[in-house]
């Protein structure tokens, strides 16, 4: 059966080299992914503010090599400057972890020192009740889907400076873009007030976290904040090019060589000889632990061709 497999992916991948490639060139700045900041507390580091030092830059429990954000306490905040115009419209793109639940909001305010949850803009939340994320839509809570602990995600927020709501799209697929079925929705609903609506200059991103008798502390973890520089919708995954496995900014025969060399079918761990099961995973995984047919079709999708 794999070698079927193996023949199937030959056959379409000479099919996709036989089709032009259109590669959607990203315009994202990088904003911040704390590899460069001191371990320990974060206040006072490359424009951050932290009320006290239990926002810590500290080690990614996946990966020993990355340093992440890690927000550790009930009844704190933190915020960093980053600008988005009145009358812009910005993607901003984040990836996030929490542990336990947590009550926590996190996303952009029109204020220069905010402190509180009425400072918020536009606002991603969840609560130490309930493992829902929720938006603020207009001054209530809307909720948007149940998420998973101890998983990142990557989530891209459409911030609509021009009429003031924000869209979500939100999935687990490492260095996957999104989407169109990634975009997040309320019954049909797909974009989503500001909190207070009043056309400012949004200034700040701001993170807080709320109280409670329950114990739960998270850790919510941030990491990887980019900000597009122009008013379009970008969808790209700025942490990297899926199926790029060799690292080398495309996706060409020398992936393929080891997509194929990863291919070891459905619910079967890869066993690669040219690489590691490490690599094959993170490089073309659609998050099921295996590579298989269904990679193959995100494989195909980001082929560039020689």
């Amino acid at each position: 059966m794999l070698c079927a497999n193996r023949i199937h992916m030959a056959l379409l991948l000479s099919a996709a080299l036989a089709l032009p490639c259109a590669v959607t060139q990203a315009e994202f700045t990088w904003v911040e992914d704390f590899d460069a900041l001191i371990p320990g507390p974060i206040d006072d580091q490359a424009g951050w503010y932290a009320v006290d030092d239990t926002s810590l830059v500290t080690t990614d429990p996946i990966d020993p090599a990355n340093q992440v954000l890690a927000v550790t306490t009930n009844s704190t905040f933190l915020r960093r400057p980053l600008v988005i115009s009145n009358g812009t419209a910005r993607t901003l793109f984040l990836r996030f972890r929490f542990g336990q639940q947590q009550s926590y909001s996190l996303g952009m305010s029109d204020r220069t020192y905010p402190s509180q949850f009425g400072d918020f803009e536009s606002e991603l939340s969840m609560t130490n009740s309930s493992n829902e994320l929720r938006i603020n839509d207009g001054g209530t809570y809307t909720e948007l889907g149940m998420l998973t602990p101890n998983t990142w995600y990557n989530v891209w927020l459409y911030i609509d400076n021009i009429g003031d709501t924000t869209q979500v799209y939100l999935h687990s697929r490492p260095r996957d873009a999104a989407r169109p079925s990634d975009l997040l929705d309320v019954d049909g609903q797909t974009a989503f007030a500001f909190r207070d609506v009043i056309a400012l200059d949004l200034q700040t991103f701001f993170i807080k976290t709320g109280g409670g008798s329950s114990g739960n502390v998270g850790p919510l973890l941030i990491d990887d904040l980019y900000l597009e520089d122009t008013d379009a919708l970008n969808r790209s995954n700025p942490t990297g090019q899926r199926c790029d496995a060799d690292g080398d900014g495309d996706v060409d025969l020398d992936d393929y060589l080891l997509f194929a060399d990863c291919l070891n079918g459905p619910n079967q761990t890869p066993a690669p000889t040219l690489t590691t099961p490490e690599v094959c995973l993170e490089a073309f995984d659609a998050g099921d632990q295996d590579v298989d047919l269904e990679d193959f079709a995100a494989f195909q999708e980001s082929f560039m061709g020689t």
